[in-house]
């Protein structure tokens, strides 16, 4: 379970960063509840919602995959692409005029790392791998 354990650390300083980023923006904000007006603290709260959200289903699927004992690769494969796809959305959800070309890659990193790794748990979970 090493390369779960690996993910889940990884995006466990992401979140503690990104709650960090909440509260600072809160206090910044002068808001208790909710996110007011204030964009900043809006970016900030859904850049932590998003890994709320993502996270604990992709690393799920990982370690799922890593403790049947699926190719290695395609557990690491999987897990690099969710936890860096967490990363580049969640560091820069907030950060650019316009589009920002990272929340979007990493939104379809996220993504893909969860479909494939559904796709390989149905085809390990029927014998079919």
């Amino acid at each position: 379970m090493t390369i779960t354990l690996i993910s889940a650390s990884f995006l466990g300083l992401l979140l503690v960063y990104l709650s960090y980023n909440v509260s600072k923006n809160r206090l910044r904000a002068k808001v208790d509840l909710g996110t007011g007006d204030d964009e900043g603290l809006l970016a900030a709260s859904r850049a932590q919602g998003n890994l709320i959200e993502y996270g604990p289903m992709g690393l799920i699927l990982v370690g799922l995959l890593e403790y049947s004992r699926v190719s290695w690769y395609l557990v690491l494969g999987v897990a690099v692409a969710l936890v860096v796809g967490r990363y580049m959305h969640g560091l820069t959800l907030g950060k650019f005029e316009g589009k920002n070309p990272f929340r979007f890659y990493g939104t379809l990193l996220t993504w893909l790392s969860i479909l494939v790794a559904s796709i390989a748990g149905l085809l390990k979970g029927y014998g079919l791998m």
